[in-house]
């Protein structure tokens, strides 16, 4: 039987393929990925008690979590950025020594701790002393996320001393005995530096796209029926961390809590395993042989040995060419990708796919020495691995259908060749923005004589004049807008003359791999990179075309989701970055809102910070001297629009004393952020006349910005599962505050 024929993306022509014989199916399950503690979780749940959850509830701290995330994309830029031409070993020892500049800071800091309150009972140490005493430990400058994160570290310090004095009752009701039997803040450093070590080298193992050999092999059958997967994000190893120091402070003894211990260290070790670097050998290989290719020639085999490096690298479906089998990945991918690259294989025919460049471009990208029949070989492999990576990603029943593989082939090929290959060469329904005559096109970056391929960057930078409705209705990082970030940076007048540029996802982008390659002094934000949609491309560009395929968890229209720190983006995801000239990116930005849930009173309370950028609060105090408490109450609500209260409402469904034990309902969690949106408006309206003069006061205070924090009470806990809160108590300070 034959199947049908598959119709080219480029004019004119089709290929007809056998039908192969079904070769025998590999009847192995698709592996999942295990999180180390996820096992031990589950079978100890039942015994953690309420006191762990408490202790884990009062951790919550998202300026920590922020912290590794930020540390997550600083390693990425750091091990993106070495010069490096050797062993990957030489590539690593500056990543290397970047984490253990971390490591010994952290520990100076614990250590000082320990040494500095020796002998003192827990009753008789102070949140303020611990503050100070820390403070005092610091000798190195380090970067925002990592004075964040040493931050965050003091921070668990005080919480699990303020647990220690608490729970002394608790303990001895339950008999969770280590709380019990700590005396001195020592003990809490020592589990502290334990586990500090095996959380920076997973944020290496983040940055580098790798996962500690504890979670391969057998391991991962099991994670698969449990729905689990291990962590890979900053925030996920940050939670995780944050689970472990509970856990160590509540299980039954120290027995337990060394066990433990030992497991989150075993967690830790790095892997050699590193697909995305074996992906990175094969794509150049492919471009080479492609290059060298006679003209017209169908290139079967180097096509057929490229399928496997390009599933290695997606963990969820890395066994798809198994389920396949080698007869049919050659038969229904190999044979038809490589008949339909055939005319546009050998160096002259590769020069005809090479993207057109911008003057602006070559000098962004660094490409003037760049050859164009490299360019254009490359161009296919983008062409062929997304194309292959749409298909592989078709469920296992799909795959096992001949003809649905050879349509999906047919149309993912040309979904592809739309989106890599000049419109010139496509038929005349294909091309992504074939009326735009200065159309560029996507090079996979950064270049070097070892590539290490982590996005591709887009050759035709765009200059645009934004206007402020535009740039109102763009969100780039959750709970920020585009008109908001331009406020801060310095933008007057309005339409504003931007730049525009724009960056793919490949397997294994970070954030910080942009932020590498488009800082020239290396300090560039990650949080500089909003996701371009097709709604924000057309907003943004009036090309809604450019737009990529949003990231899991798309936040909305006009949103951002799916592209956060520390977090691998989707490949085929887009990123734009926009540029002022004249000037510079930001090094950090903090992010605008910040939620903490605070059970350790005798009633819950809510706490939100508001922070305010420099410019923003200057005009806020400019305001104030007039008199102009409608204009600030005005100018405050728009912070707190829709974008803010979408932030919210996500915010808010992560939150572990919020959704523990039952999670809360989705329409709960929205219902609670317009109120505390609502009760934050209202009560700076209510204050302002007297609080007037301390936001003036903050506002032309040396530090940079301000915060506003209201804190909402509860009557009970059963108030705070409802999500109705009391009247917010209004504080503000000068700076950009995490607590």
């Amino acid at each position: 039987m034959n199947t049908p024929a598959m119709v080219s993306p480029f004019a004119g022509s089709a290929l007809r393929a056998e039908r192969p014989a079904e070769p025998g199916a590999d009847e192995s399950s698709l592996p999942g990925l295990l999180s180390p503690f996820s096992i031990s979780r589950l079978e100890a749940s039942a015994d953690d008690g309420e006191l762990f959850e408490q202790l884990l509830a009062e951790l919550e701290d998202e300026a920590f979590d922020d912290a590794v995330e930020a540390l997550v994309d600083e390693a990425a830029a750091v091990h993106l950025t070495t010069p490096w031409d050797g062993e990957a070993s030489d590539r690593d020892a500056q990543l290397e020594a970047w984490s253990a500049r971390l490591l010994d800071e952290s520990r100076r800091v614990l250590d000082h701790l320990e040494e500095t309150f020796a002998g003192r009972t827990p009753e008789s140490v102070t949140e303020d002393e611990i503050e100070l005493t820390a403070a005092q430990a610091r000798t190195d400058t380090m970067s925002p996320a990592a004075e964040q994160f040493l931050g965050g570290l003091v921070d668990k310090v005080k919480s699990g001393f303020a647990k220690v004095k608490s729970a002394a009752a608790a303990v001895a009701r339950t008999g969770l005995g280590v709380l019990g039997r700590i005396t001195g803040l020592g003990q809490l450093t020592g589990i502290l530096k334990k586990l500090v070590e095996p959380l920076v080298t997973r944020v290496l193992n983040a940055a580098r796209n790798r996962l500690p050999a504890s979670l391969r092999g057998p391991a991962a059958a099991l994670a698969a029926k449990l729905g689990l997967r291990a962590p890979e994000t900053g925030r996920e190893v940050a939670q995780d961390f944050d689970r472990q120091y509970a856990q160590a402070l509540t299980v039954t003894d120290e027995a337990a809590a060394e066990d433990l211990l030992l497991s989150a260290a075993d967690a830790g070790r790095p892997a050699g395993e590193d697909p995305v670097a074996d992906l990175d050998a094969a794509r150049v290989r492919l471009a080479a042989e492609l290059a060298a290719a006679a003209p017209g020639e169908a290139p079967v085999a180097p096509v057929e040995q490229f399928v496997p490096a390009v599933t290695a690298a997606m963990p969820l479906v890395r066994t798809a060419v198994r389920l396949i089998g080698r007869d049919r990945v050659k038969r229904l991918l190999a044979e038809p990708l490589a008949a339909f690259i055939a005319p546009f294989v050998g160096r002259q025919a590769a020069q005809s796919l090479a993207p057109p460049i911008a003057d602006t471009g070559l000098r962004l990208l660094r490409l003037e020495h760049e050859e164009p029949a490299v360019l254009g070989s490359e161009a296919l492999v983008s062409t062929l691995e997304e194309t292959v990576r749409q298909v592989v990603s078709l469920p296992p029943e799909s795959l096992a259908d001949d003809v649905r593989v050879a349509a999906e082939v047919q149309e993912a090929f040309a979904e592809a060749a739309a989106r890599y290959l000049p419109p010139s060469v496509l038929r005349a329904d294909l091309g992504e923005d074939q009326a735009e005559p200065e159309a560029g096109g996507w090079i996979m970056m950064p270049r070097g004589p070892r590539p290490r391929y982590r996005y591709r960057a887009y050759t035709h930078p765009y200059r645009v004049l934004l206007s402020r409705p535009a740039a109102r209705a763009i969100v780039v990082s959750g709970d920020e807008t585009l008109e908001e970030r331009l406020l801060d940076d310095g933008v007057g007048a309005w339409p504003a003359e931007v730049e525009v540029q724009l960056f793919e996802a490949m397997p294994g982008t970070l954030r910080g791999h942009l932020a590498a390659a488009a800082g020239e002094d290396g300090t560039l934000s990650p949080d500089e990179f909003g996701e371009l949609t097709p709604q924000v491309a057309g907003t943004l560009l009036q090309r809604p075309a450019l737009g990529g395929r949003p990231g899991a968890g798309a936040a909305g229209a006009l949103g951002t989701g799916g592209a956060r720190p520390g977090a691998p983006a989707t490949p085929g995801q887009r990123f734009f970055r926009v540029v002022v000239p004249g000037r510079p990116g930001r090094a950090r930005r903090v992010r605008r809102l910040a939620v903490r849930v605070d059970l350790s009173g005798p009633a819950p309370r809510l706490r939100v910070h508001l922070r305010i950028g420099e410019r923003t609060a200057h005009a806020l105090a400019t305001q104030l001297d007039r008199r102009a408490h409608t204009q600030v109450v005005a100018a405050v609500r728009r912070l707190l629009g829709s974008p803010a209260r979408d932030w919210l409402t996500q915010r808010l469904g992560r939150s572990r004393a919020l959704n523990t034990p039952r999670p809360m309902p989705p329409e709960r969690r929205r219902a609670l952020a317009e109120a505390l949106a609502e009760g934050m408006t209202t009560a700076l309206a209510k204050e302002l006349p007297a609080a007037g003069p301390t936001l003036a006061r903050a506002a032309q205070d040396p530090a940079a910005g301000l915060t506003l924090t209201f804190t909402f009470p509860f009557a009970g806990r059963a108030a705070l599962e409802a999500g109705t809160p009391g009247t917010p108590v209004l504080a503000i300070r000068p700076g950009l505050r995490h607590g």
